[in-house]
């Protein structure tokens, strides 16, 4: 089918399915009404069903325009971007939030703990889901990735012992 006669028959299809639910929707709303307001929470029951209509319509609408076909291509290339990156960043980042969550769950690691991790010393100053800081005797701060506690051996000093 030619582009043109495609957009002729999206528009006619338009038009018949917008008059078809505008003459069903005055009869059986009409009807619906006087039934419906012999319940409780009448109004609430035919504004819901209104609504739940108005979707379809309007979901039947869209893909008959082809709009609901591109929202789907555009939702799949964003899945398949989502979980390249996903992957690519799995190592670094949600390792290091898994360890963060594990560190600050850690009752023998907080802030202020004195530890030793890979050969560097320090006094926990901030604990975050992916990074702990230290802060070490003249006053440097080292920052030291979350997963790190998880791999290396970690030499944690009690706090009776620290000076």
């Amino acid at each position: 089918m030619s582009g043109e006669r495609m957009l002729e028959s999206q528009i006619l299809t338009t038009i018949v399915v917008v008059a078809a639910i505008f003459i069903f929707w005055r009869v059986l709303g009409t009807l619906f009404r006087r039934k419906l307001k012999r319940l409780v929470g009448h109004q609430r029951l035919s504004n819901t069903l209104s609504l739940i209509f108005a979707f379809i319509v309007i979901l039947y609408l869209l893909n008959v325009w082809g709009i609901i076909q591109a929202l789907l291509e555009l939702f799949l290339a964003f899945s398949a971007i989502s979980t390249v990156l996903l992957f690519a960043v799995k190592d670094l980042w949600i390792a290091n939030i898994l360890a963060g969550i594990s560190l600050i769950g850690d009752k023998n690691i907080k802030v202020g703990t004195e530890v030793e991790i890979e050969g560097k010393k320090g006094t926990v100053v901030e604990l975050s889901l992916t990074i702990t800081k230290l802060r070490t005797r003249d006053g440097r701060i080292i920052i030291v990735p979350n997963q790190k506690f998880r791999d290396a051996v970690v030499v944690v000093t009690p706090a009776e012992d620290q000076r």
